[in-house]
């Protein structure tokens, strides 16, 4: 078997996103790892018995990694990235395999293993069969969460992200994204204030049947989620308050970090979280 690969085109993408040393160290490194790889690439391929259930890469990362600089499907892999779609269809469609968090695609491969036409045709399809959805989308990004699957459409880099847990918020507008969407999806009010540019307020007000006179129990849940974390109760109401600055000398907020306070949020609505 033939695998036509060529990745070297893409060492000045890598290089890139390394931003490790100066340019010119950057590319050198760059151009090894992708040599090296790419070898490393036809070796697995050739036992393919070894690719499906054991590839060299632990999870396929390498290949996550050139779809996510954007290596056109043509040059990727070719054996590897089967195994990988057809992975991504039967954890879609029956739950089988295990979890895939992070894991990218080129939307039109990712409609195509689904076997639908487009998003209109895979949201229709699916919303179907979720017990609950919520969906969301404004200028090129959709959201779309159902049944423990979320999915992040980003169209003007015609990606789609399966299990964004360790994606970074990067901007206010993107916060706000996520904040919409799980407010949608766990029925829950929330609020995403600017205090300035790098400095940002997540609240959310939960409904509660009686007063609650402890937040230890949300506040041990959520530590170190946020850069500070306040929890203020009222009759019948509790509201937290998570403040996220963005800073390259503190910890990144990820889309997981989001998404636990508004899951923490939703058990203590229910009351699951005991006051």
């Amino acid at each position: 078997m033939k695998t036509k690969m060529k990745l070297k085109k893409h060492n000045s993408d890598l290089a890139t996103r390394m931003d490790l040393l100066d340019a010119t160290a950057d590319n050198q490194l760059a151009k090894e790892l992708m040599g090296l790889h790419e070898d490393k690439c036809r070796v697995c391929q050739e036992d393919r018995l070894s690719c499906t259930v054991r590839p060299s890469c632990k999870d396929r990362n390498f290949l996550n990694m050139l779809i996510e600089l954007g290596v056109e499907p043509e040059d990727l892999p070719s054996f590897c990235y089967s195994q990988y779609l057809n992975h991504v269809q039967r954890f879609i469609t029956e739950r089988k395999g295990r979890r895939m968090i992070d894991r990218r695609l080129p939307i039109k491969d990712f409609l195509t293993a689904l076997r639908v036409s487009s998003i209109r045709h895979f949201t229709t399809k699916f919303k179907r069969t979720w017990s609950k959805s919520a969906s969301i989308q404004r200028s090129n990004v959709m959201l779309l969460a159902g049944d423990g699957l979320l999915f992040h459409f980003d169209f003007a880099r015609g990606i789609v992200v399966m299990n964004p847990v360790h994606i970074k918020i990067s901007s206010l507008e993107v916060l706000k994204l996520y904040a919409d969407l799980f407010s949608k999806y766990y029925d829950l009010k929330s609020e995403v204030k600017d205090v300035t540019l790098n400095w940002w307020i997540l609240s959310i007000a939960i409904d509660v049947e009686s007063t609650v006179e402890s937040i230890k129990s949300v506040k041990g849940k959520l530590s170190g989620c946020f850069d500070a974390l306040d929890v203020e109760t009222s009759e019948n109401t509790v509201n937290i308050h998570a403040e996220v600055i963005i800073d390259e000398n503190r910890k990144p907020l990820f889309v997981d970090d989001i998404e636990k306070a508004f899951i923490v949020s939703s058990k203590l609505k229910s009351g699951e979280i005991s006051n």
